[in-house]
């Protein structure tokens, strides 16, 4: 019996981006599939955020911005006219470099995400605030403080209210643009965990300047290079096998 094949989550087909005169991102094209993490690795000024802020409709606040080429997100054109912005959004949940958190409770920090999704009353959401907050591996590090500020928080506790915050809108596609950054020893293999076990649920994109990070979390991997996309595949064959020079010289650390 024949494994029926997945079918991808984003298709990418011959983008290019510009931000002004700058051409950006250079003819990408590629799939990103359920149940995997895909990294992006590349020096700085590579491409990678760029890329990333295409998927949830970021780049629209960028002046100057263009765009060329085709973005399928679950079936649906993110560029057409019909397509808004703010639906791309909530079905796309972002964690940054830095915590972005609200100036409200570690409570309402993740009820805003579950009211994305209109629900309000308040058992349904302290139930989904409760297991986003479990999901992100923190329920029982702030469960006696949920009405306190998440200025009691330490970093890598902030960027775990983040993805908890992320899942509470109840997204299909999950995106971390070097949430590691930082974070130090203790906290960066927490993150790498919770990211690990979310994949089973959530198509995940993780960009990262962290080669040995990227051989531990993903799945698939791609090379950005210049606003290229030099080589994309397998993480093990990336890594190991790289069939570009450019690629094994940037995995070994001779390049960037």
């Amino acid at each position: 019996m024949k494994t029926q094949k997945k079918a991808p989550t984003l298709q990418i087909s011959g983008l290019n981006v510009w931000y002004g005169e700058n051409h950006i991102l250079k003819d990408l094209t590629f799939d990103v599939l359920p149940r995997q993490v895909t990294a992006f690795i590349g020096p700085s000024n590579s491409g990678k955020t760029a890329l990333v802020r295409c998927f949830n409709r970021l780049n629209d606040f960028t002046s100057n911005f263009k765009l060329t080429g085709e973005i399928i997100f679950n079936s649906k054109d993110i560029y057409s006219p019909k397509t808004k912005g703010s639906d791309i959004a909530k079905q796309i949940g972002m964690v940054f470099q830095h915590p972005i958190l609200f100036r409200k409770s570690i409570y309402e920090n993740v009820a805003y995400g579950a009211r994305l999704q209109s629900i309000r009353p308040s058992v349904e959401q302290y139930t989904i605030v409760e297991e986003c907050l479990k999901k992100a591996q923190l329920w029982h590090e702030v469960c006696d403080d949920l009405q306190s500020s998440p200025d009691i928080l330490s970093n890598g506790q902030k960027q775990r209210l983040c993805v908890a915050r992320a899942l509470a809108a109840d997204p299909e596609l999950l995106i971390f643009d070097e949430p590691c950054d930082q974070l130090d020893a203790t906290e960066t293999p927490k993150l790498e965990a919770i990211v690990l076990s979310l994949k089973r649920q959530y198509p995940i994109i993780f960009v990262t300047n962290k080669r040995r990070q990227a051989a531990r979390v993903s799945d698939v991997a791609g090379f950005l290079y210049c606003g290229e996309l030099v080589e994309f595949g397998q993480t093990e064959q990336i890594f190991t096998n790289p069939k570009d020079k450019r690629t094994e010289d940037y995995v070994t650390g001779r390049l960037g």
